[in-house]
């Protein structure tokens, strides 16, 4: 008997008519504001047919819910062994795309490539120097409303030798600016940048080869601004990253899997604490090499599994789903899906829209002599329902100087849990827009630095669950929940992070409120002292709200 949560999940091949891509890469966002999913491939084909890649391809395919459909290629720029991603870099709501790896016509320079989306087609704008063996990540790392990238992995310079950097391109609005080696960079690895202490400021995770052939693994928590170590964990000279909040206690945790220094394979997953601290737990998982993984409700019980690709003496594909009882995952039971091996990719996305986890999968075949690799679609057939959440409802925006607090709750879906759900944030100028910002976030509260010129802005939300489904849109709110503070800056609490009390200085507080990032109001009461008492809530990040004469500001405290 299979047990509950385990019920075989079906899949069934989509014919998409898409090449078949070899040292591929992919990506999936809706280019056309269409509302379905579409793709592209950073890879080579081959042309004649010989079983043997030789030529650099690179393709768009855009999603009419049924079928795919070739939109664009990115010629010339094209490059494999590499990474792709879609951007929205000039914020005008068409996905642009940045590239890097080498072409077989050039197999010294690698290369990197940003292609500008003109709405009919896509026009390469810039031509950089690139990287292999490495990965792509987009985020908006000093929060002004505009997408930033990093590229990690493998260089060579002309004179110089190899070398490996993580580089850092801050987006300025009419260009990007580069930090060189933001962090020490690594080669068959990958990283990931995204908030792991609630305090709304993107922090940093890579494994992989450094520029010796050291392994290595790394955490670093932004404090203000500058990255900073503050744990390692298990060395891996290659290997993925993902993260997914597989608990719902409202912080994300950490997958990883890889290879160590002696060719041992390592999966575990990473319990984060609430402070950005992190708990090994070790899984008795095959030991995988090139692996590919990706995370999503699965099964459709609301908690975030995971599937993964690679080889283990063949190829293989696997699910492991979340169990809520015992806080670990079990190997899941599917039919349908071919087992295709690495260098490849698997991606979780919903290509039909019916809420459902369909499969994206590329790699070599290895049940076929001739080793071809294949890219293929699988639609998810199981007939579990998942409904989509319900938008935020309570929408609340307060503003310090030009930093502009953005907070929300009211959200919920029928099976993913309240802590557990993403957000998609949109701001724009205009009732409507989303030309300041538009991206996911996993915490529900952010906040933007704007430029003094932005004068008023229209804002919503939208709440995903596991399963990837979005909400509809919540109601537009532009109303400013406070004055502009201007006591904000002679305001300071300590110590922070607290354990047993926090103290307020500066200027003479007249009340005291304190709310969850979920903007639940905690119980707290302002002493004589200008202190608070917070032994009694649980570790997390909090918002205190503090009122001076008739003004409002809010700090972040973290209680640990």
């Amino acid at each position: 008997m299979i047990p509950v949560g385990m019920v075989a999940q079906n899949f069934t091949e989509v014919q998409t008519g898409m090449n078949n891509f070899y040292y591929s890469a992919a990506d999936i966002a809706d280019i056309d504001n269409n509302g379905t999913l579409d793709i592209v491939f950073n890879g080579a084909i081959d042309s004649d047919g010989d079983g043997t890649a030789d030529v650099t391809y690179n393709e768009v395919y855009k999603n009419s819910g049924s079928a795919m459909s070739l939109y664009a290629g990115l010629e010339p720029g094209s490059t494999h062994l590499g990474d792709i991603r879609f951007i929205d870099y000039n914020n005008d709501g068409l996905q642009d795309i940045i590239s890097a790896g080498l072409s077989y016509l050039d197999v010294v320079n690698y290369k990197h490539y940003r292609f500008r989306n003109t709405g009919s087609g896509f026009v390469k704008e810039s031509s950089l120097p690139g990287k292999i063996y490495g990965s792509l990540e987009v985020f908006d790392f000093n929060h002004d409303g505009r997408s930033d990238y990093a590229l990690n992995g493998t260089q060579y310079s002309h004179g110089g030798g190899f070398r490996n950097t993580l580089d850092y391109y801050k987006n300025t609005g009419t260009g990007f600016e580069m930090t060189e080696n933001w962090v020490d960079g690594t080669q068959n690895g990958s990283f990931k940048v995204l908030d792991l202490n609630n305090d709304h400021l993107l922090d940093l995770v890579v494994i992989g080869s450094d520029i010796n052939g050291v392994p290595v693994s790394k955490i670093y928590i932004n404090q203000g601004g500058i990255l900073t170590n503050t744990q390692d964990f298990e060395p891996l000279a290659s290997g993925k990253i993902e993260f997914a909040d597989f608990n719902a206690d409202g912080f994300q945790d950490l997958l990883v899997v890889g290879k160590d220094d002696n060719d041992t394979g390592y999966f575990a997953v990473l319990m984060n604490d609430g402070t950005g601290m992190f708990t090994v737990h070790q899984l008795n998982l095959p030991d995988i090499s090139d692996p590919s993984i990706s995370v999503g409700d699965i099964n459709n019980d609301g908690y975030y599994d995971f599937i993964i690709s690679g080889n283990e003496g063949n190829a293989i594909v696997k699910t492991y789903l979340y169990n809520t009882d015992s806080q670990d995952f079990t190997e899941g039971v599917f039919t349908g899906l071919y087992h295709l091996g690495g260098p490849g990719f698997v991606h979780l996305f919903d290509f039909n829209n019916d809420h459902r986890l369909d499969v994206l999968l590329g790699g070599f075949d290895w049940s076929d002599p001739n080793m071809p690799s294949l890219t293929k679609i699988f639609k998810n057939t199981s007939t579990g329902v998942n409904l989509k959440p319900t938008p935020p409802t309570s929408l609340n925006l307060t503003k310090n100087g030009n930093r502009y607090n953005f907070a929300w709750s009211g959200a919920t879906d029928d099976k993913t849990p309240v802590n557990a759900l993403r957000y998609e944030i949109s701001v724009g100028s205009v009732s409507g827009g989303s030309d300041i910002a538009k991206y996911i976030v996993t915490t529900p509260s952010w906040f933007l630095d704007l430029d003094p010129s932005v004068q008023n802005i229209y804002w919503s939300v939208r709440s995903i669950d596991a399963s990837r489904t979005y909400s509809d849109s919540s109601a537009e709110n532009n109303t400013l929940g406070t004055k502009d503070i201007a006591h904000s800056q002679y305001l300071g609490i300590y110590p922070n992070p607290a354990s047993e009390k926090v103290y307020i200085k500066g200027e003479k507080v007249s009340e005291a409120e304190m709310y969850s990032m979920e903007w639940k109001k905690m119980n707290i009461t302002l002493n004589d002292d200008q202190s608070v008492n917070v032994s009694h809530l649980p570790k997390g990040v909090y918002l205190l709200k503090l009122k001076i004469k008739d003004e409002v500001t809010i700090k972040k405290l973290t209680i640990k």
